[in-house]
């Protein structure tokens, strides 16, 4: 269902001017005779941990969130927190929630991260993060192989979450076992597939999805093209009966 995104300046006393892995690029890229394109590019080594946040942002509570920027940005810094990138959500076409952006980042380790929530600070941090955001959900996912993803000005791109029904799981992974040459069809690829997430939210009792995709599409209405193909009605289904909850962001790289 189409939203109106609300536009918010996140995580932006996380910026820093250098970083050594991941690697953090607006590049220029070759469009045509005379245009140029530009691309956010991140890089991560295996054993780092690929945190993706949604909030879901109040913007009278403004001041709240600079409180916990100023109470906790250069202590997680210290401990090797760094912001990669903001991919701002233009639409969520389906679930219930609707964060304002995803922000990529990453800690150096799974145990830098856990040397960090380990402080006695980190308790105050999270009854903040209560207070500073409607909802905030951050997805945690520890590489084991290379990871690099690059968002272009040119392109658009959805973020899919799925949470896989119990009883009849293989139906999902049969569903995006099916995509890849309908995909091709529409001008869509897969760019990147996180499984094995952690999740932490406001709320306790949070199930991590079972899988987060990144696509990529040549056009905007990408997902509308895959949806009108005959091929995809019937494994539309197995989409319906693989999954209890599924939620599919349509998103664009902020950048500078």
């Amino acid at each position: 269902m189409p939203m109106k995104t609300l536009t918010c300046t996140f995580f932006n006393n996380f910026l820093v001017k250098q970083l050594l892995m991941p690697v953090l690029l607006l590049l220029a890229f070759p469009s045509g005779a005379q245009e140029a394109t530009k691309a956010l590019s991140v890089q991560y080594a295996p054993g780092m941990v690929v945190q993706l946040i949604a909030p879901a942002t109040d913007p009278e509570k403004r001041h709240l969130r600079d409180l916990y920027f100023k109470k906790n940005a250069e202590t997680a810094q210290r401990h090797g927190y760094r912001q990669d990138g903001v991919l701002i959500v233009d639409e969520t076409l389906v679930g219930d929630f609707k964060p304002n952006v995803f922000v990529v980042s990453h800690w150096p380790s799974l145990k830098a991260q856990k040397t960090f929530q380990a402080l006695p600070l980190f308790s105050g941090v999270k009854s903040l993060r209560r207070k500073a955001w409607e909802a905030l959900k951050l997805y945690d996912h520890e590489l084991d192989v290379p990871l690099e993803m690059t968002f272009t000005e040119d392109k658009t791109y959805t973020v899919a979450l799925a949470w896989t029904n119990p009883s009849k799981p293989s139906e999902y992974y049969d569903y995006m076992a099916a995509l890849p040459p309908l995909l091709e069809k529409v001008g869509g690829r897969f760019m990147h597939q996180f499984n094995d997430v952690v999740v932490s939210a406001h709320n306790p009792n949070e199930l991590a999805p079972q899988q987060i995709t990144f696509v990529e599409w040549n056009s905007k209405d990408g997902v509308e093209k895959l949806q009108a193909l005959p091929e995809f009605a019937e494994l539309a289904k197995k989409l319906q009966s693989g999954t209890v909850r599924f939620e599919l962001h349509r998103v664009k790289a902020r950048l500078q």
